[in-house]
């Protein structure tokens, strides 16, 4: 997946929060490059991946799972 130039890193990290706050609006823009003011609930958990360039030749991986807001999920 990675160069042997590069170094290899991965980051997961949870967003929690409250219900209708704009978790998932939030990954999206931020993952997609896109943003809607619209979003369909999520249910349960949701994923969402982005490869960046920190510095040269250092990529790191990020892994950003989305909570539903609800406190079921919790």
């Amino acid at each position: 997946m990675f160069g042997a130039e590069c170094q290899n890193k991965s980051v997961k990290r949870s967003i929690v929060g409250d219900s209708t706050v704009g978790k998932s609006a939030l990954l999206r823009a931020f993952t997609e490059g896109k943003f809607s003011e619209t979003c369909d609930p999520t249910v349960g958990v949701d994923f969402f991946a982005r490869l960046i360039e920190v510095k040269d030749g250092v990529r790191v991986k990020l892994q950003l799972w989305d909570t539903a807001g609800q406190e079921r999920f919790r």
